[in-house]
């Protein structure tokens, strides 16, 4: 229920708006002067001063301006006569959130109310969802002391510190790492440890984006560009513009996409899909991959100018084996976070477990540590996590999907005209370990230390050109 505080002298009038606005759901006080009201307001601190602009003693805008000056979010909607223009101008730009003419419609009074009350929910909502992505993103929620952790945030602190200025360019940062290692959790962290940091974070995964809607999908398009363009679009270019454009798994974009990307960083221009004219974007640009792009470059799978212009600044992710005494920190870290979520009693690891989460290896990296962690914590049925609750297995898979591919699936290299070409190799390869891993996809890409995203890109990639081929 809102408070709203009425401003009014003639007492028939104000008795008529107080009930129209307590039929309407909420509490209403009177005043019937501003001098009695500004002696009110700190006291009632109400939502809404609905007041009437002609006062005995100092005028409603006077009281606007006055309480506007001590509680900034107070809103007011100001009464005017008909034809008090000006009155009504002056009261906006003293921020009146609404203003009404008389003869007052009750029911166009209750809807204006509700509106301001709407507006200020949306308001403390917005404001609310932006401190819980500050938070999310904070460098600090990088978590580990490892040496290679503790460099991490360093250069994202470094990063955050370069002013935002229109006539420069803001370097491209280039995260490179496992599948797994946090890449995102970093590109977030230098998103809101930076200057644009109110602005947009737009997210993409390139392996996620069909290649013959993706040039669409970065740029936009107008209109009638293509058959199902029946309305104008923006691209994500577009939507991030002042704010962080992050480009996840970006190894796996088309070449001929790659030269469009190229051009806009170069430029700072973009041209939706049947425009004819460019349009000047302003974005940080932050890719991710899992791929070497230098062997991505030697395969020609990827441009050399554009993995220059990309990294600029590099920020290389260690795998979760190589961090040391952070698995354990995030283990615990991983435990707290899910055992709140889920109601779980478990508190901490019993040796063993602990023994156990150091030994293994943690091919899928920060993500699958949090998902075991999770499982444990659901599991568990006491203050510990115990092995048993883990179900860590030693990494299997690689030897015998070696020595148990059907014959369907043998590579026999001869190298005569008839042996596999190198592509053909790789999907022969994936096709054995995704039916080694009964189709588990995740199962499949953590066997060939890809993401499955990869897997799946790839898989759709040469059954595509198979296609074409045949046709």
């Amino acid at each position: 229920m809102a408070v709203i505080l009425i401003i009014e002298d003639e007492p028939i009038l104000a008795r008529n708006l107080r009930d129209a606005v307590q039929l309407a759901g909420h509490e209403a006080m009177l005043a019937g002067s501003g001098e009695e009201a500004l002696e009110v307001v700190p006291v009632l601190r109400p939502h809404v001063v609905l007041t009437d602009y002609r006062l005995p003693g100092i005028n409603g805008l006077e009281v606007l301006r006055r309480v506007r000056g001590t509680h900034p979010t107070i809103d007011f909607v100001v009464v005017t006569a008909h034809g008090e223009v000006s009155v009504a101008v002056a009261a906006m730009k003293a921020g009146a959130a609404d203003f009404l003419t008389k003869p007052l419609d009750l029911h166009e009074l209750c809807v204006a109310i509700d509106r301001v009350l709407r507006h200020q929910s949306e308001t403390i909502e917005l404001s609310f969802r932006r401190e819980r992505e500050h938070a999310a993103g904070a460098v600090d929620n990088i978590i580990g002391s490892s040496p290679a952790m503790r460099d991490v945030r360093a250069l994202i602190v470094r990063i955050g510190k370069i002013p935002a200025m229109a006539s420069r360019e803001p370097p491209c940062v280039l995260i490179t790492g496992e599948t797994g290692t946090g890449k995102d959790l970093v590109a977030r962290a230098i998103h809101h440890s930076g200057p644009r940091r109110e602005a947009a974070f737009v997210h993409v995964n390139c392996t996620a984006i069909a290649e013959n809607i993706a040039e669409s999908e970065l740029f936009g398009h107008v209109k009638g560009a293509f058959t199902d363009a029946r309305t104008d679009k923006r691209g994500v270019f577009e939507l991030a513009d002042r704010g962080t454009l992050f480009l996840d798994e970006i190894g796996h974009m088309s070449p001929a996409l790659q030269a469009k990307l190229l051009t806009a960083i170069d430029h700072r221009m973009i041209r939706a899909v049947g425009a004819s004219m460019d349009r000047k974007v302003d974005v940080h640009l932050v890719a991710a991959t899992n791929r070497k792009l230098e062997d991505a470059i030697d395969a020609g799978e990827f441009r050399e100018d554009l993995y220059h212009r990309l990294r600029v600044v590099t920020l290389a992710l260690a795998p979760l084996r190589d961090r040391g005494s952070d698995v354990e920190v995030l283990a615990r870290h991983f435990l707290r976070l899910h055992a709140v979520r889920m109601g779980s009693l478990a508190e901490d690891f019993s040796s063993d477990a602990l023994q156990a989460v150091r030994a293994y290896d943690w091919p899928g990296n920060v993500r699958e540590l949090s998902h075991t962690i999770e499982r444990a914590a659901l599991f568990a049925d006491g203050a510990l996590i115990l092995p048993v609750h883990l179900n860590l297995q030693p990494a299997e898979g690689l030897t015998r999907v070696a020595v148990e591919m059907p014959d369907a699936t043998t590579i026999r290299l001869d190298f005569s005209e008839n042996s596999p070409t190198l592509e053909e190799l790789e999907y022969q390869i994936i096709e054995a370990a995704v039916k080694h891993s009964s189709h588990n996809l995740s199962r499949a890409a953590r066997i060939l230390g890809i993401s499955r995203d990869a897997i799946r890109y790839r898989l759709e990639r040469f059954r595509r050109r198979a296609g074409d081929a045949g046709e």
